[in-house]
């Protein structure tokens, strides 16, 4: 890596809208709807970090990478914060200092203290040709995170002298941040009276023993994004669809291979947590969290499922709940318990002893995995021929112990999966079927 040697300071990282929420001299804001939840449960077990990447054709200038690190920070006011404790509430301060960039760590996704004085709610890593940023999920989500890194990607190729004569998308450090920016989207299309989702049940989980905190285990399968897209046409169900029918089967077949007396203790329904991202029904330019997610599975109770019948519940369970119907019924539910009077009024240390409880009951114990698609990524001319990849790494989670993140980026497709244990019978099992149904796939570890 050129240019001298990584910065190191410590507090960088140990290592009338009232749904803007926000003061006039943006000072502080609170947190989101989805952020109060991450902030309450992160831990060593449960980070809340996921990361973004792009693979650059060259090396990594450091010096010039914290230059445009410095020159975009003001384009993302809302992201130039720490983390601070209210008597009721945490809330977003505006923090004086400067994100610096790092060296990579060897494990993605390690925990932030979030929480501790001076302390930036993202970091900045660098390896090699690689530029990363990875971000707790309390102050936002694979949108924003993805709209931070293509920016901090374009300033580092401007200053390094591309030239860019139009940037589409790509946010410029001379560009006034918008109000909607800062935008509570949950609160802004709350509606009071709808009723909530209903119930359900605890998800089969993976009976395997966890690794060491910290260790994070990451396997990417590599293919033409053309040849998915493909097999998913010729099936009549989306990528997403496919790729979470596949994720299904390889959690059933872990199953029915254990041996009978486990089998029957662990035997409960199969869910994958998919994350909708809520821009695609609400217009809203919010750079905060604003997704939620939809639960598609299979109950193997009710006896084993071919992968043609795992492809249809899913297909049929998509096209209902993938709507702002539904989503809206999720919206309602947790803003109504945020909003609910006694919630209010209650202190701060004591709904942080009560959060895990509530992510618990409403979290990753109703699920059995997870399934991200960020979609296509793209970068305008030319940038994007400096770029090799963008990729996408999901958020630790000791509960499902494995998750999946997908994206395409010119011609291939990537798909990401992370977990915290050793056994790699998911990872396998899925990307095998992948082979069986034509796809070539090429295999990456860390």
């Amino acid at each position: 890596m050129n240019s001298g040697n990584f910065q190191t300071k410590k507090t960088v990282d140990e290592s009338n809208q009232n749904h803007l929420q926000k003061t006039s001299t943006e000072d502080w804001f609170r947190l989101d709807n989805a952020a109060t939840v991450f902030s309450f449960v992160t831990s060593a077990r449960i980070p809340c970090m996921f990361r973004m990447f792009a693979t650059l054709k060259k090396p990594i200038n450091v010096a010039i990478l914290q230059q445009a690190l410095e020159n975009i920070i003001d384009r993302f006011p809302y992201y130039k914060v720490n983390l601070r404790n209210g008597l009721f509430w945490s809330y977003w301060e505006k923090n004086p200092g400067m994100p610096v960039v790092i060296e990579d760590s060897k494990y993605p996704c390690q925990k932030m203290p979030i929480r501790k004085k001076g302390i930036f709610p993202f970091r900045v890593r660098a390896y090699y040709n690689r530029i990363s940023v990875e971000f707790h999920h309390s102050i936002t989500d694979g949108s924003g995170a993805l709209i931070f890194l293509k920016s901090l990607v374009g300033e580092y190729l401007n200053l390094t002298g591309l030239i860019v004569n139009d940037w589409q998308d790509v946010f410029k450090p001379n560009q006034e941040p918008h109000n909607e920016e800062y935008e509570d989207a949950f609160k802004k299309n709350y509606k009071k009276y709808l009723p909530g989702p209903p119930r359900v049940s605890k998800a089969f989980h993976l009976p395997y023993k966890l690794e060491p905190k910290g260790v994070y285990h990451i396997t990417v399968g590599i293919m033409p994004i053309k040849q998915a897209l493909n097999k998913s046409k010729e099936l009549n169900v989306t990528l997403t669809e496919y790729l979470v029918a596949v994720y299904l089967e390889a959690l059933q077949n872990i199953l029915f291979s254990l041996p009978i007396k486990k089998q029957k203790r662990l035997l409960r329904p199969i869910r994958l947590m998919v994350p909708v991202n809520l821009r695609r029904f609400y217009p809203s330019k919010t750079m905060r969290n604003f997704s939620l997610y939809v639960t598609p599975g299979i109950d193997p109770r009710l006896g084993h499922f071919s992968f043609e019948e795992i492809l249809k519940q899913v297909y049929h369970y998509m096209r209902v709940e993938v709507s702002d119907r539904y989503i809206s019924q999720q919206i309602a539910r947790n803003v109504r318990g945020e909003l609910h009077p006694l919630i209010r009024v209650t202190p701060l240390f004591v709904k942080r002893l009560f959060g895990k409880i509530i992510y618990n009951g409403q979290g990753e114990f109703l699920y059995s995995g997870v399934i991200t698609n960020l979609g296509k990524v793209s970068l305008p001319e030319p940038l994007n021929k400096e770029v090799d990849d963008i990729q996408f790494l999901p958020a630790q989670s000791p509960i499902t112990k494995t998750g999946c993140a997908v994206n395409s980026y010119g011609e291939k497709l990537y798909i990401n999966f992370g977990r915290t244990i050793k056994e790699t019978h998911v990872e396998k099992l899925f990307f095998r079927k992948l082979v069986k149904d034509g796809f070539k796939v090429r295999i990456e570890t860390n």
